[in-house]
């Protein structure tokens, strides 16, 4: 009998699997590609889970955009409201906060979120897109997109909104990671974000997950 049989199948069968996987990752990239479009609300999960928590610490990467008390923020795709929540917390009681994600059930777990931990009116809630923003022009002073900006169909559109309501001078902070699907490589966004007008300010990480600051110059 041969002894390493059983040994070579489970090691087919991994390899089978990470294959499907790989091909599988790679398709749906591909298709983001050719077809930019939000997560499904169905993936949740995975915006909360501690694999992601490994390199995604909220406050760590909120602390390198300049937020501080009395800020108005934007966050943009806010999802389950993981990074809006710290924005309320470090905007304070004399800041606000916009929380705007495409679909309510991913609003309704950031709300949820917000009022456990006693932060919700700090927060304004919005059920909207990246091109038709419900806010004036130049009140923002820091607008964030974290792992959002390879969702959105029309980057250009959704930039020139970005700079509507930024003030003049404010800052754009995008942030992308990775192990998301839409993941867009540093070179590619810093040229979206110059080419609507931004001044580029900087980068910081690696390319598994950086975070790049933008200036509003009108």
């Amino acid at each position: 009998m041969d002894r390493s049989a059983p040994l070579r199948f489970v090691a087919n069968s991994l390899a089978a699997a990470v294959g499907a996987a790989v091909g599988s990752q790679a398709g749906l990239r591909a298709e983001l590609w050719r077809q930019p479009r939000p997560m499904p609300h169905q993936m949740a999960a995975w915006l909360d889970h501690p694999a992601r928590l490994r390199y995604r610490n909220p406050g760590e990467t909120l602390g390198l955009f300049g937020l501080f008390g009395g800020m108005t923020v934007l966050d943009l795709g806010c999802g389950t409201g993981l990074f809006t929540a710290e924005m309320a917390r470090m905007v304070g009681v004399e800041g606000a906060v916009h929380a705007v994600d495409l679909q309510p059930p991913l609003l309704a777990a950031a709300r949820l979120r917000l009022d456990r931990a006693g932060l919700a009116e700090r927060v304004q809630f919005h059920v909207r897109g990246a091109y038709d923003l419900p806010l004036r022009d130049s009140s923002i002073d820091v607008a964030v997109l974290i792992a959002v900006l390879g969702e959105i169909p029309d980057r250009g559109r959704a930039l020139a909104e970005l700079r509507r309501v930024l003030k003049p001078g404010a800052r754009l902070a995008v942030s992308e990671e990775l192990p998301d699907p839409a993941y867009v490589p540093a070179p590619l966004v810093r040229k979206w974000g110059e080419s609507a007008g931004f001044g580029y300010g900087g980068k910081s990480g690696s390319p598994f997950c950086y975070s790049m600051i933008f200036f509003n110059h009108k």
